[in-house]
């Protein structure tokens, strides 16, 4: 009777075990499936011309800067500069946190498909599954948390982008045209 008890016991702890187990791998595959859709929402809010966004925009400020000289100040052109500046200086943090997720998602993967493995296989203190999971868990949450920002970020930066660029990018241009003409009529 005392063997009965203690194989009973046994296998109840086993079951549990294993219960445990499918809970923690159901709950890795949803983060995966997580990890799918926040690489779907990155790759259609990628910047692709990030480096060309940067030249352009370097360019126009450096040629107003460069050629245009005023006796007044323009207050609306002031003010168009400054939104300018700070869209173009965001640019490189757009960049990193673009990268960040995108080197954060790979190396979750890495991470889930290790963890998946270490359960299937039992290896490790089974204990600390759900810490692990719960950990696991947090990082995809972070993931998501950086990849919503960037895309606030990115719609905010690219609005500014496309309202000043063109009338700036055309200012910049005949301002040094006419500076050029001006040297040219002095010699």
């Amino acid at each position: 009777m005392k063997y009965f008890f203690l194989v009973m016991t046994c296998l109840s702890l086993y079951a549990c075990s294993s219960s445990n187990n499918e809970k923690h791998l159901e709950q890795i595959a949803e983060m995966n499936t997580s990890l799918d859709s926040l690489e779907k929402v990155m790759l259609a809010n990628e910047i692709d011309t990030i480096a060309a966004l940067r030249i352009a925009t370097n360019g126009v400020e450096l040629r107003i800067k460069n050629n245009y000289y005023s006796d007044t100040i323009d207050m609306e052109l002031g003010k168009k500069m400054d939104a300018y500046k700070v869209m173009r200086r965001d640019l490189g943090p757009l960049s990193r946190s673009y990268t960040t997720v995108q080197t954060g998602i790979t190396e979750e993967r890495l991470s889930l498909k290790n963890l998946k493995m270490d359960i299937q296989n039992g290896n490790g203190d089974q204990s600390k599954y759900q810490e692990y999971v719960d950990f696991e868990n947090g990082k995809v949450n972070q993931l998501s948390k950086i990849l919503a920002e960037y895309v606030k970020e990115k719609n905010k930066t690219m609005k500014t982008f496309h309202k000043l660029h063109k009338e700036l990018y055309d200012f910049s241009i005949e301002v040094m045209n006419k500076k050029l003409s001006q040297t040219k009529q002095k010699k």
